[in-house]
């Protein structure tokens, strides 16, 4: 079933992020708005033009927006150089799923997932930036797909339910990521207090 994945990691995500995250710190409520949000938005959808774009589409262009406002100036310019790369390649899978779909050898949205996080971990290192501009280069890649589908008489969703499985799933995996890197430094400080301490010793 197409979508379910969304809802599965957005609720755990949701669920992890109300119950589990530090109450005193802002992120918590950022996120489980957002995830809230983009559960609450999935069934709608509009017509922009002769367009049809799901909801979650607009929430989160608005996170792009909200989230390149806290940048300066250096840091914008690579999120946006970044997520137009990306842009061009989520369109480039798009494009040669369409015309010679035997390369793709197991289910499309984790091999998106995968090559949206490889190109994102190339050119940013922090994970608040590679999530920004994951999101709005798959967003835009939407766009731009659904304008060249249009312009060959054909009708393609943006943000539609696979969209927003194949996002998900690369969030997902860049949170287990984050929680790997923070776990190995645990281990890592621990390990070296413990070889402190017999050294004093």
């Amino acid at each position: 079933m197409e979508g379910i994945l969304f809802y599965w990691i957005a609720w755990i995500g949701w669920v992890w992020a109300t119950f589990f995250m530090d109450k005193s710190k802002i992120t918590r409520s950022r996120v489980s708005s957002a995830l809230l949000l983009l559960i609450i938005s999935s069934p709608y959808e509009f017509y922009v033009g002769s367009v049809l774009v799901h909801a979650p589409a607009l929430l989160l262009f608005l996170f792009f927006i909200i989230e390149s406002a806290k940048m300066n100036g250096r840091v914008f310019i690579s999120v946006f150089l970044t997520s137009f790369i990306m842009m061009l390649g989520y369109v480039s899978f798009l494009l040669f799923e369409l015309y010679d779909p035997v390369w793709v050898v197991f289910d499309r949205r984790w091999m998106l997932a995968f090559c949206g996080i490889g190109i994102c971990a190339l050119i940013q290192h922090s994970y608040q930036r590679m999530i920004a501009s994951l999101v709005s280069g798959m967003i835009q890649g939407e766009v731009l797909f659904s304008i060249l589908m249009r312009n060959l008489s054909f009708s393609y969703p943006v943000a539609s339910s696979p969209f927003l499985d194949t996002l998900a799933i690369a969030l997902l995996l860049i949170a287990l990521w984050a929680g790997m890197s923070q776990i190995a430094a645990l281990m890592g400080n621990y390990i070296n207090h413990g070889r402190g301490k017999q050294n004093s010793s």
